[in-house]
């Protein structure tokens, strides 16, 4: 057997071209992953996996390595070892969404978007850990550039697993940015599409009207491979120009209208983040783009319509499928239904109200540009255990400082992405969320796929 390891070949498109050279098969790619994953254990492991699936692993490897022998591959995705947010159902695995609610329990089918990498090929490895029902994003997945250090939430197990070499890519979910923060936290791309774009079928919900699935990869290719293989897949079409061919998007930026909002408006981010955006940007302009200042809805306006949404739909599901006696949550979960359940049917309505209002104001705000960029996320990822952070100067709710930039396209449904822009300094991580017209996704990649070639 060829030897390999992950770190040789990070990205798909890389892996791809050495299957094609024969250097390495999908049975190597797989057998190296598996490896990785099991050798993370102990007190200061990455958590990243949940639950492993290596011997289905291992014959769906052999399965790939027998179609490209005979030049009959399925995808972009063929023989790829991926992974799966452990709230995605896949027929014989746990379904457990992080918690003790639902352990021992088992999923009897496959999720839309499971069922379309499993028909392109993809071999998945396993389930990643995440944030209890997802509802937090803080853990337990630690992060791979500080170990001390969270790798985001509430899809962390996806994205820390995808930077260190255990997976290629990995289907998380986001209701409030729990793609793109676990994504910037760990110096990968997460893409959240439109909302509706991909299906979230079999996938337990945390807020219904919120919630949106998509992939985190290590490069905006990666990423357009696994969207294009998952769009493909639940549509039968339409794949073209997300990289279902395998070409990646094409990267540019001359002539791109980026859109920034306000000093004031990016007054909560920390100084060293906000000087690697500002870095980014000015080099985005450097390289051709038009830079203008657009305005965005007030972030108390946001968050004024986000807990009351989010809280109610949560309580809603919870206490409907669990009853109000479990008592195995933990605190933030118990917190978060007992806050939910005391939302009123006034409250929710005047929040659902909001959002036509949020939306409009970003689509205004896209109206002279291609694409709206800003950080990320405000602060560095917490330390683990941390549940209070300082923003702008004033004690905050960890949570609720990291979902601040990123929750907004939850509620207008926006495509948004999060990609380490080619500028930012060694060795730390760093996101630029760039937002963009609904169904717009193929500019959103291009663009990022630019930032990402800075520097």
């Amino acid at each position: 057997m060829s030897t390999f390891a992950p770190e040789d070949g990070r990205t798909i498109s890389r892996l791809r071209d050495r299957y094609d050279a024969g250097e390495i098969t999908p049975v190597d790619a797989v057998e190296a992953a598996l490896g990785s994953i099991e050798r993370d254990v102990g007190d200061d492991g990455l958590r990243a996996f949940a639950h492993l699936r290596a011997e289905r692993a291992r014959q769906d490897a052999e399965a790939a390595a027998r179609r490209l022998a005979a030049g009959a591959r399925l995808s972009p995705l063929d023989g790829v070892p991926v992974a799966v947010k452990s709230m995605v159902a896949m027929a014989g695995m746990p379904q457990d969404a992080g918690s003790r609610v639902l352990a021992g329990q088992y999923a009897d089918r496959d999720a839309s978007l499971v069922s379309a990498l499993k028909e392109a090929g993809a071999v998945i490895v396993g389930t990643t850990s995440m944030d209890e029902f997802a509802l937090t994003t803080l853990g337990p997945a630690r992060n791979p550039f500080d170990r001390t250090r969270t790798a985001g939430g509430s899809s962390g197990g996806s994205a820390a697993a995808v930077r260190s070499g255990m997976c290629f890519a990995a289907i998380g979910t986001d209701t409030g940015g729990s793609i793109r923060i676990p994504a910037a936290c760990c110096a990968v791309v997460g893409l959240k599409p439109t909302y509706g774009l991909l299906p979230t079928d079999g996938i337990i919900p945390l807020a219904w009207s919120l919630d949106h699935a998509g992939p985190i990869g290590r490069t905006v290719a990666d990423v357009a491979d696994m969207f294009g293989v998952l769009l493909s897949g639940v549509n039968g079409s339409g794949s073209a120009g997300f990289g279902a061919d395998g070409s990646g998007p094409v990267a540019g930026l001359g002539g791109t209208r980026i859109g920034i909002p306000s000093d004031e408006y990016l007054s909560v981010v920390e100084p060293h983040l906000l000087a690697d955006f500002r870095a980014a940007i000015a080099a985005a302009a450097d390289a051709g783009a038009e830079v203008l200042r657009i305005e965005l809805p007030d972030q108390e306006e946001v968050k004024g319509v986000h807990w009351p949404v989010l809280s109610a739909e949560m309580a809603a599901y919870h206490l409907r499928r669990f009853g109000a006696s479990e008592n195995r949550y933990n605190a933030p979960m118990r917190d978060g239904i007992a806050a939910g359940a005391t939302v009123t049917t006034e409250e929710y309505l005047t929040a659902q109200r909001g959002r036509p209002v949020l939306r409009a104001k970003v689509d205004a705000a896209l109206s002279g540009v291609d694409v709206i960029a800003l950080p990320t996320m405000a602060i560095d990822p917490p330390e683990m255990g941390r549940t209070e952070v300082d923003l702008g100067g004033r004690p905050e709710d960890a949570v609720a400082a990291m979902v601040r930039l990123t929750s907004l396209a939850n509620h207008t449904g926006h495509p948004a992405i999060s990609v380490p822009p080619g500028t930012a300094p060694a060795g730390r991580p760093a996101g630029v969320q760039l937002i963009g017209r609904h169904y717009d996704e193929q500019r959103l990649l291009s663009v990022a796929a630019g930032l990402e070639s800075l520097g």
